[in-house]
């Protein structure tokens, strides 16, 4: 039962926005046991592509960011890069060859007539050889051209898996990762950013943001409106919070960030790595329009709800919550 405005956020939370902690811990074992499946496949096939090291985990599942249902889960598998040299264009400043320096770089076997590793007969290779992984279902290429996509039988969600190789700076640190640009090139790329950034904000806001963004996420996914690309909401939502007093409970915070986040959907999104280019530049002005309208709603909508349940009038209260949420939200009673 619900009766006060904490419990029907308490359960909201619990029965339809955060993924339960068994399922974590099955999408993290399940992760871990792709990642073996795909060290078989490359010790027992020579055309595998060569591997170096390990994976990294990235993606709003990795950030503790994802929202129910998980639907997938992303690893980037790091490639061998010795005997290999980044190339730029000067055309197109995000946009990067990988060049082999003779045959004995282990990413020979993929490239084209001019020595460059061509990421897609690469991406083509891991999808041929994941068929004998066994539970195997289907794997297919993404329409973006930059990971294969594995189903597997025995889990709900499919794996992304992006081939990266490091780039490394003079110091010898890994400087960047390069991953599939979708047409045969590169771009460039670096998780541990995202990862560090989503840390530091939820820390400085004593572990309240991460579960307040994933809040604000369930309410960008619904269809009233136009629903902005996750990693872009994400990082309009470190901008608002980035120096805001510290996050004391939900309905404040979600007021906030109606109240505040029209002001950044207005500027460009730069890249928070630096590596790429702005994350809002294919979102029409006419698109962002309609997100602050209904931004403008949700924080009046918040307004009369935090007013309610300063008068003890939960049952109101919550009914204002509601209209922001949708019928998912708990009811009174």
């Amino acid at each position: 039962m619900v009766y006060t405005v904490w419990s029907a956020f308490n359960r909201f939370r619990t029965d339809t926005v955060d993924l339960a902690p068994d399922v974590t811990d099955r999408a993290r074992t399940s992760r871990n046991y792709l990642f073996d499946q795909v060290k078989r496949l490359a010790n027992n096939n020579a055309d595998f592509p060569r591997l170096k090291g390990g994976y990294l985990s990235f993606g709003s599942f990795a950030r503790k960011t994802k929202i129910q249902p998980l639907d997938d889960v992303d690893i980037l598998i790091l490639l061998n890069d010795e005997n290999t040299e980044v190339q730029s264009l000067y055309n197109e400043p995000y946009t990067y060859y990988l060049k082999a320096k003779n045959s004995f770089a282990p990413l020979y076997l993929f490239t084209d007539d001019y020595n460059y590793v061509n990421s897609t007969k690469i991406l083509n290779k891991i999808k041929y050889h994941l068929s004998s992984i066994s539970n195997y279902k289907k794997a297919e290429i993404k329409k973006t051209m930059q990971a294969v996509t594995l189903n597997l039988s025995s889990y709900d969600w499919v794996f992304d898996i992006v081939p990266a190789v490091p780039a490394y700076n003079y110091s010898g640190s890994i400087a960047y990762y390069l991953i599939p640009d979708g047409k045969g090139k590169w771009i460039k790329t670096d998780p541990r950013v995202d990862s560090t950034n989503v840390t530091k904000i939820n820390s400085r806001h004593n572990g309240k943001f991460l579960p307040t963004l994933r809040l604000l996420k369930y309410w960008n996914r619904r269809t009233h409106k136009p629903r902005l690309q996750s990693y872009y909401f994400e990082t309009l939502a470190i901008q608002v919070f980035q120096y805001a007093s510290s996050i004391d409970n939900f309905p404040n915070a979600i007021k906030y960030f109606f109240d505040n986040c029209p002001f950044y959907i207005n500027q460009i999104c730069s890249d928070p790595k630096n590596l790429g280019t702005a994350l809002d530049l294919s979102v029409p002005q006419s698109t962002k329009d309609k997100i602050i309208t209904a931004m403008s709603e949700a924080s009046t909508f918040a307004k009369y709800a935090l007013v309610y349940e300063e008068k003890s009038d939960n049952k109101e209260a919550i009914y204002w919550w509601q209209r922001i949420f949708g019928y998912e939200f708990p009811s009174y009673g």
